[in-house]
């Protein structure tokens, strides 16, 4: 064999063992990226994860400078935040500038793999790589190498991208990371400030519940006490006007014939204001025994109430030639002696208002509003009155026409309204002059329990 053969040969051996000893060394760096991913992934703080990919970096290719830019996607930059060392930063930062005014450094975004330019200095080069997932580019990867780059194998290069693309991973979890953490703290400050404001009304509620629980027993007693007062004063005042009355019909029986005719007016007078008196006080121990007398809820039915009013009111309507529709009244949970006192006070006002000249015309109709209501029509041809005092004639005492007109007490229509609202109703009234009134009541049909 000649010598230059053997040469050649030579050549050639050295080339294999140094590309066996390349491998055997690539081959323990690739074992090693496992403890990378493990090493990087376990730590969320960017510092750690730059300086365990330099490490890793440096013992692929012996970089005189590392660089790390991260994207800042607010205004579309990209800023430095780690070199190594750290006295090649002005150096980095121009050879960075160098490279995107080339157009290198934008061209390198757009390549998955290493990109090998010439540097600023002749005897230099860079590698440029994007540090990138498969959906977002997280920065890019700077490292300076003194020599000829372009003789690294390939094998090498692609140990490369894996370990940047491990790094980006790991930036991006870490983002992920502080992201919910930020969110959770300020969901736990959102909750504390929430609970804090929920005990503060809690105990403002409490203290309103209080308040009213302690309001509401005091008008529930002064209820009682005006209750029991109505209840004594009505005795009181019934036997006097009792024995008035009584007295007042002797004088008239035993003494009529010897008074004369101013006498017998001054009579007539006295007897008329003591009935009226009586019938007042009825009344005010009617309004005040709605509630404090009233019955349970049992299931009621109107048709059958309206009818047995209408037999008690029998002679009037017979007297006025009244007429009386009744049509779908419905059943519903009430108080059936307080709907019967509700229904003939109405009908009672419809036949006592009614025009000189045209019998009473009443007509008495429901209706079911929904699952849960039902209206009640009372509606008669009398003489009505202005709608502006509509407000007026459910409050105790009020009239609309003169005692010598219409007789009466005023508290008919106060009683309807007690009535209605004890059973969580609502009674309202339209009319004009000479066209009548309608009354409409609306009224549960279940009641609620409480």
């Amino acid at each position: 064999m000649d010598k230059a053969s053997q040469e050649k040969l030579k050549s050639r051996m050295e080339y294999l063992e140094k590309m066996n000893s390349w491998y055997f060394i690539a081959l323990q760096r690739l074992a090693s990226l496992g403890d990378l991913h493990k090493e990087i992934n376990m730590n969320r703080d960017p510092k750690f994860l730059f300086e365990t990919a330099r490490n890793f970096l440096k013992q692929l290719l012996d970089f005189q400078t590392l660089a790390f830019y991260l994207a800042d996607e607010s205004d579309n930059q990209f800023l430095l935040e780690d070199c190594f060392p750290e006295t090649d930063t002005d150096l980095i930062e121009q050879e960075t500038l160098c490279q995107i005014e080339k157009g290198n450094f934008a061209w390198a975004l757009r390549q998955n793999r290493p990109s090998i330019v010439q540097g600023l200095s002749s005897d230099s080069e860079v590698i440029l790589h994007a540090v990138s997932t498969k959906t977002r580019v997280a920065g890019m990867f700077v490292g300076r190498f003194k020599g000829n780059v372009h003789k690294v194998p390939i094998e090498q290069l692609n140990l490369i991208s894996i370990i940047l693309s491990n790094t980006a991973y790991a930036i991006e979890n870490g983002s992920l990371y502080r992201f919910v953490r930020d969110q959770n703290k300020n969901l736990e400050h959102t909750v504390q400030k929430r609970t804090r404001k929920l005990q503060n009304q809690k105990g403002e509620l409490k203290k309103e519940i209080e308040e009213r629980a302690k309001i509401e027993e005091e008008l529930k007693r002064s209820n009682q006490d005006l209750q029991d007062f109505a209840s004594i004063a009505s005795h009181d005042l019934q036997e006097p006007l009792r024995k008035v009355i009584m007295f007042g019909d002797r004088l008239n029986a035993q003494f009529s014939k010897e008074m004369n005719e101013k006498a017998l007016g001054y009579l007539e007078r006295m007897s008329d204001a003591a009935a009226r008196m009586q019938k007042l006080i009825d009344e005010l121990l009617l309004f005040s025994r709605v509630s404090s007398k009233a019955k349970p809820f049992t299931s009621t039915d109107l048709d059958k109430i309206v009818r047995e009013v209408l037999s008690d009111l029998e002679s009037r309507l017979n007297r006025s030639q009244a007429t009386v529709v009744i049509d779908n009244l419905p059943r519903v949970e009430a108080d059936g002696m307080q709907m019967r006192q509700l229904f003939q006070n109405l009908i009672s006002n419809a036949l006592k208002f009614h025009k000189k000249d045209a019998p009473p015309e009443v007509l008495i109709r429901g209706q079911i509003k929904d699952a849960r209501a039902c209206e009640v029509l009372v509606q008669d041809n009398g003489i009505g009155f202005e709608e502006q005092y509509a407000h007026r004639i459910f409050k105790p005492f009020e009239r609309l026409h003169g005692r010598s007109e219409y007789e009466g007490t005023g508290m008919g229509l106060a009683i309807c309204r007690k009535i209605v609202k004890r059973h969580e109703g609502i009674i309202s009234v339209t009319s004009q002059p000479n066209e009548g009134c309608k009354f409409t009541v609306t009224l549960p049909l279940k009641q609620i329990k409480k």
